[in-house]
């Protein structure tokens, strides 16, 4: 018997001592404002506790050693020290998805009662390992000096919001997500909730020649396993083009690694996950086009329509051709971005329910009308039978806006009739849902002897990977976006986006600009030093204004 103290009440334990003590706290005594954002590999600090005075992380605590202990959540510190501390992190803007705030709540307090007046330098260190995607950190140690300014006064902190114009107002929910009283989607719990868990490809590219299920079904709280056979519609889907297989079938090719070829639905996500690792496939591995360059000439094809997802060109003015030949000043450039993943914190979850004659979805999508009309086309039900739920999401900047577990969630209720809940680790969601997009680019620029610029020819090819997401769109973004802020008179922009064998791109925060206006900015500078213009001034004068375009 294991016996502590948790937020002021004694709890036992007589199970298995080597649980963590995050999925005690989760799962057994329900508080989840302890997050898991990095599954157990000690990170992230969302799952931070206090345990016995000293600052902890719950997830690779196991339970064997807090016989004795005193556990504090952030629910446990006292309601006047909570207030300050929270409140000061809504008054500087400190709360944003919320998802990793109320560990860095119990981080303050814990500094504080051991710091009263830590300078900026000791903040930093205290919470050099929380990981936050959203607030860039600076209000979060200037609310860290307020509660400490405030607690040295022995002062309250109010919220000097009247509601009137011209004054701000706290962000929505924002004291419950501070504190982790607002539920992410895998906080939810719902009676006879069942677990799902997905079986990916091991190969990039690889023709399946057959998925044994049959020691899967056999594994002790299994409830169902499913392949693509057992979807009643539509088995492709996407956000443009419907791509993108729910589950790859016996005899087609996978397109990346994160393609699924079928599903567990257990009592518990640990059964379920332990049975996904007992489903034999048998693979005929291909070549797999891993290169941008190569993919838009190879013989190989992603898909049968071919590697060219989309094509944009954009063409004014004088050929460019000419106003190169004659420029006082030219450069040329190539520029290369790289694949860059979203990591937001809170990883995919999904549930799903039996509702009325049609299911009910739990999503923390960015597109919950998009999950609604592509769920409806794979269960083969009309979209009124289909009732998509907005739970706010952990972080998203476009890298949750594909379907990854949503639809196979409502695809297991439907076949089982009973509650599913699918969450995804880290390292699954790393390699299931799309990134932002490679570029390579080569950038030709041209000025006059005054630093006018004259000409500008961009060609753009961008790696899409397995999947159209909205590849085609990031790339006509990015080709119109090519000439950046600046007035170009004549120019021949070619911007094309490619399937390759790799993980999927889709939409992240700038959606293609990014890229375009780190080659333009760059072939700016390049164009400075080699005629001596001013940075400043060549942006100046050649800046957009109004009747310009």
């Amino acid at each position: 018997m294991i016996e502590f103290v948790l937020n002021g009440y004694k709890h036992s334990y007589d199970g298995d001592p080597e649980i963590s003590l995050l999925k005690y706290l989760r799962n057994i005594a329900k508080i989840t404002s302890v997050k898991d954002g990095c599954s157990g590999q000690a990170y992230c600090n969302d799952c931070l506790t206090e345990i016995n005075q000293k600052p902890q992380l719950s997830c690779i605590t196991p339970l064997k050693k807090l016989n004795g202990a005193q556990i504090t959540t952030v629910e446990g510190i006292p309601q006047k020290l909570r207030d300050i501390i929270v409140n000061a992190f809504l008054i500087e803007g400190a709360v944003q998805c919320g998802y990793c705030t109320p560990a860095m709540i119990l981080r303050t307090k814990i500094l504080l009662e051991n710091n009263p007046d830590p300078a900026i330098v000791e903040i930093r260190k205290a919470f050099k390992n929380h990981l936050c995607r959203c607030t860039g950190y600076l209000a979060i140690i200037a609310a860290v000096k307020r509660a400490a300014l405030a607690l040295k006064k022995q002062k309250s902190i109010s919220l000097p919001y009247s509601g009137k114009i011209g004054q701000s107002l706290p962000k929505y929910d924002a004291y419950e997500k501070a504190i982790g009283a607002s539920p992410f989607v895998d906080d939810l719990s719902f009676e006879g909730l069942l677990a799902g868990a997905l079986k990916f490809s091991d190969f990039p590219r690889a023709r399946i020649l057959s998925i044994n299920i049959d020691e899967a079904k056999k594994y002790p709280g299994v409830v169902a396993v499913f392949t693509a056979d057992d979807i009643p519609g539509e088995r492709f889907n996407g956000l443009i083009i419907d791509d993108w297989p729910v589950m790859v079938a016996k005899g087609e090719s996978t397109c990346y690694i994160g393609d699924v070829l079928a599903g567990v639905v257990a009592e518990n996500e640990d059964s379920a996950r332990e049975a996904v690792n007992l489903i034999q496939v048998e693979y005929e591995e291909l070549p797999a086009l891993t290169d941008m360059e190569t993919a838009e000439t190879s013989s190989i094809k992603v898909h049968s329509g071919g590697n060219l997802l989309d094509s944009c060109k954009i063409k004014r003015g004088k050929p460019v051709d000419e106003i190169f030949q004659q420029a006082p000043f030219v450069v040329e450039q190539k520029f290369e971005t790289q694949r860059i993943e979203h990591a937001f914190l809170e990883t995919e979850a999904a549930i799903a329910l039996p509702y009325d004659e049609g299911i009910r979805i739990y999503s923390q999508s960015q597109g919950v009308y998009e999950d609604r009309k592509q769920i409806a086309r794979i269960l083969g039900l009309s979209i009124d039978q289909i009732q998509v739920i907005l739970i706010p999401t952990g972080g998203g900047f476009g890298g949750k806006e594909d379907l990854t577990v949503q639809h196979h969630a409502a695809l297991f209720t439907f076949l089982t009739n009973r509650p599913v809940k699918i969450h995804l680790n880290r390292e699954e969601s790393l390699i299931m849902h799309p990134k932002r997009h490679p570029f390579r680019m080569n950038y030709q620029l041209a000025c006059d002897k005054k630093g006018n610029f004259q000409a500008l020819r961009v060609k753009i090819l961008g790696d899409s990977g397995a999947y159209a997401s909205v590849g085609m769109k990031v790339l006509q973004r990015a080709a119109g976006h090519a000439s950046g802020a600046y007035y170009i008179p004549n120019v021949d922009i070619e911007a094309k986006a490619v399937y390759t064998n790799n993980l999927p791109c889709g939409a992240m925060r700038g959606f293609g600009v990014n890229q375009v206006t780190f080659a333009m900015e760059g072939s700016i500078d390049q164009l400075c030093k080699k005629g001596k213009f001013d940075r400043f001034q060549i942006r100046y004068q050649n800046a957009l204004d109004k009747g310009l375009c």
